[in-house]
C-alpha cells in the first residue's frame, strides 16, 4: 500500500495498514513510535551548531588569503601585523556568527511560540498531547480552531471545513467529506484529507493521522528550507575575487623573487621580501567593510520586521530580475470583500444587497470569510426585521436560508452556489420590482454568471419568497423561489502593491504570479496589479511538460495558476542562471 497517496483506499485498509483501530492506539505503542521517530532525527547539539556556524566565517577564499597573511607575518616576525590583521579576522567573523546566531534563535523561538496541543484517543479515552507527538495511527479529534499536526485521512466529520491557505493560497475554506478518492487527484480537491499546517474554521471531525513530520506535504516543504543554502551571488562574486587576489599575489612574489635571484641579492633576503608584498597585498579591512555594511542593512530590515539568516542574502537582492510572488495575502489582503450586490441587469440592486445582509447577519451556523464580509455591508441594517428559523448550510444543497418577519410580513431568504439557487427558483425579481418567470432571465443569468467568474470574482446568488403564514422551516419549503440576483466577492489588492510593482518594472525586475488560486481569479489580478499580455499555466499543465518544453514555456507565461506547495518547490529559478534567464528555470535542485 502506498501511503504517500492515502487518500485512495477506504478508512479501514488504513487503519490496518498503520495497525490502528477507530479507538486509537495505547499509550505504550504510541510510545514506542514516537521513540522510533525520533531515533532517526539526526538533531545536532547548539553548541556543535555554533562551532560549525563559526567556523564558515571563515571559509572565503579572501578570509583565507588574510589567514595566510597572519601566517607569514609571524614568520617574517612583524608581531603587530599579525595582532592586526587576526584582531580584523575575529571581530568581523565573530559579528557575522552573532548575527546569523541571533537570527537562527529568533526564528526558533517563533517555533516555540506556536507550540499547541491536539486532542488524541489513547488507551480508548481522549487526552491532549503536543502535536509534535503524533504518530502514525494516531486517532484524532478537531473542532473550530485546532491545528491540524498531521496529514491525515477522514474517518467521521460534521460540518467540517478548513482553512487550507497556507498551502492552497484558497481564502475560502475548504470543505472536508468522508470519501475513496483517485490517486490522481489534486491537493485541493482532497476533501477526504487534512493537511498538516492547515486550521479547522467550523465544524468537528475525527481522522487517522498518516503521515507525520518531514514525510507531511508541509514536512517536505519546512525540509527543503532547512537544507543549506546556495552560495549567493554576493558569495559567489567575493570567492572569484579572492581567487583572484590569491594568484595576482602569488605570481608577483615569484616574479619579484626570480628577479631579485637573477640580479644576485641573497636568497633569503628576497625570500622574505616576496612574502612581505604578499602580506601588503592582502585587503586587511574589506571583509571589516563588508560586515559592517551588512549588518546595518540587517539592521534597518528588522525594524520592518524583516528577519536576516544570512548576511550575504542582503547583497544578493541587488542581482534579483525576476521576482516571483504568491497571491493571497501577498500582492492581496487575503480577506474577502464584497465588491457588489447586482441584479440580473447586471447593475446594482439594493433588494439584493438587504436581503443577503439580511441571511448572512441571521445566520448560527459557522463563521466563514463570506458572511464575515457581507456583515460589513453598509446603508442596510436588521432593524425591525426578526428570525423565525434557519436551515444551515450543508455540502448537498449548498445553500443556507433563514426566515425573517417585518411588519407581519414573513420572507425565506436563500443564499449560495449559483447553480443550487436557480435550481429553486422559478421567478425572477427584474429592475423596477417586478416579478417575471425566471425561464425569461435564465440566459441573462447564465452569461452574467460566467462574466463575473472571467474576471476572478467568487459569486454566489440570492432568492426569497414571501409566506403567507409563519412556517417552520423546513429543506422542502425552498421551492418556488424568486432568484434576486448576484454577490461578487473580490480578494482585494494590498494597498500600494501597484506602485511597488510599478517600481521593480522601473528597475528591471520582472513579476511572475505563482498561486494556488484557480486559473480566472489569477488572471483577473494579474490584470489589475499592471501585468501585460497575461499568459497562464495551471499546475496540470505544469506536470505533463517535458524539461524542454517547460524551459521555454515557463519564460513566456507570467502566471501560474492552481498549483501546489510541492510544484512551488520543485520549479524554481536557480541563482546562478539569474542573469541569463527571465524565467522559471529547470527543476529544484539545490
Amino acid at each position: 500500500m502506498n501511503l504517500q497517496s492515502f487518500w485512495q483506499y477506504p478508512a479501514k485498509d488504513i487503519l490496518n495498514e498503520l495497525r490502528s483501530t477507530d479507538t486509537g492506539l495505547s499509550a505504550a505503542e504510541a510510545a514506542i513510535r514516537l521513540a522510533a521517530a525520533a531515533g532517526k532525527k539526526k538533531e545536532q547539539p547548539q553548541l556543535l551548531k555554533d562551532i560549525i556556524l563559526f567556523f564558515s566565517q571563515f571559509k572565503s577564499p579572501l578570509t583565507l588569503l588574510l589567514v595566510a597573511a597572519v601566517i607569514l607575518s609571524a614568520f617574517l616576525g612583524e608581531r603587530s601585523d599579525v595582532f592586526i590583521i587576526l584582531f580584523i579576522l575575529l571581530s568581523t567573523g565573530i559579528m557575522s556568527f552573532l548575527q546569523e546566531r541571533n537570527a537562527g534563535i529568533a526564528v526558533e523561538k517563533l517555533k516555540s511560540i506556536l507550540r499547541s496541543k491536539v486532542k488524541v484517543q489513547r488507551n480508548g479515552q481522549t487526552t491532549l498531547v503536543f502535536a509534535e507527538e503524533i504518530v502514525s495511527g494516531d486517532i484524532l479529534l478537531f473542532s473550530a480552531g485546532d491545528i491540524i499536526p498531521a496529514d491525515c485521512l477522514l474517518l467521521e466529520e460534521n460540518d467540517l471545513h478548513v482553512n487550507e491557505a497556507t498551502l492552497t493560497g484558497e481564502t475560502y475554506p475548504a470543505e472536508k467529506e468522508v470519501v475513496v478518492l483517485a490517486a490522481s487527484t489534486v491537493m485541493s480537491k482532497r476533501t477526504n484529507v487534512l493537511f498538516e499546517g492547515t486550521s479547522v474554521v467550523s465544524g468537528t471531525g475525527k481522522a487517522v493521522a498518516v503521515l507525520t513530520g518531514k514525510d507531511t506535504v508541509f514536512g517536505t516543504i519546512s525540509a527543503s528550507l532547512s537544507k543549506p543554502p546556495e552560495e549567493t551571488a554576493f558569495e559567489k562574486g567575493i570567492r572569484k575575487f579572492g581567487y583572484l587576489l590569491m594568484q595576482i599575489t602569488i605570481v608577483l612574489a615569484i616574479i619579484i623573487l626570480a628577479v631579485n635571484i637573477y640580479f644576485g641579492r641573497p636568497l633569503i633576503e628576497s625570500l622574505l621580501f616576496g612574502l612581505a608584498l604578499a602580506v601588503g597585498m592582502a585587503p586587511e579591512l574589506l571583509p571589516a567593510i563588508m560586515t559592517v555594511a551588512m549588518s546595518a542593512g540587517s539592521k534597518r530590515m528588522a525594524k520592518q520586521k524583516v528577519v536576516v539568516k544570512k548576511l550575504s542574502a542582503i547583497q544578493n537582492l541587488g542581482e534579483i530580475n525576476l521576482f516571483c510572488s504568491d497571491k493571497t495575502g501577498t500582492l492581496t489582503e487575503g480577506v474577502l470583500q464584497i465588491s457588489s450586490t447586482p441584479g440580473v441587469d447586471g447593475n446594482e440592486n439594493d433588494v439584493v444587497k438587504q436581503m443577503a445582509f439580511l441571511n448572512a447577519s441571521f445566520e448560527t451556523g459557522f463563521s466563514n470569510p463570506m458572511d464575515d464580509a457581507l456583515r460589513m455591508l453598509k446603508d442596510v441594517s436588521t432593524e425591525g426585521y426578526k428570525k423565525m428559523a434557519e436551515i444551515p448550510y450543508d455540502f448537498i444543497r449548498k445553500r443556507l436560508s433563514i426566515v425573517v418577519e417585518k411588519e407581519a410580513e414573513i420572507k425565506l431568504i436563500s443564499k449560495g452556489a449559483i447553480n443550487n439557487i436557480v435550481s429553486i427558483c422559478d421567478k425572477v425579481l427584474l429592475p423596477g420590482g417586478t416579478i417575471a418567470s425566471i425561464e425569461t432571465s435564465r440566459k441573462n443569468i447564465e452569461d452574467l454568471y460566467q462574466q463575473y467568474s472571467s474576471k476572478g470574482f467568487r459569486t454566489i446568488g440570492v432568492c426569497y419568497k414571501v409566506c403567507s403564514e409563519k412556517i417552520k422551516l423546513t429543506k422542502e419549503d425552498e421551492t418556488q423561489m424568486i432568484f434576486a440576483g448576484f454577490v461578487l466577492l473580490v480578494d482585494p489588492i494590498k494597498e500600494g502593491v501597484i506602485e511597488v510593482i510599478k517600481e521593480l518594472n522601473n528597475n528591471g525586475v520582472q513579476l511572475k504570479i505563482i498561486t494556488g488560486d484557480n486559473k480566472l481569479v489569477a488572471g483577473y489580478i494579474g490584470e489589475k496589479i499592471g501585468l501585460h499580455k497575461i499568459i497562464i499555466i495551471s499546475g496540470s499543465e505544469l506536470a505533463k511538460m517535458s524539461p524542454e518544453a517547460l524551459v521555454i514555456q515557463v519564460q513566456k507565461a507570467n502566471v501560474f495558476a492552481e498549483i501546489e506547495p510541492q510544484q512551488k518547490r520543485e520549479y524554481h529559478q536557480s541563482p546562478s542562471q539569474s542573469r541569463e534567464h527571465s524565467g522559471l528555470y529547470g527543476r529544484w535542485h539545490q
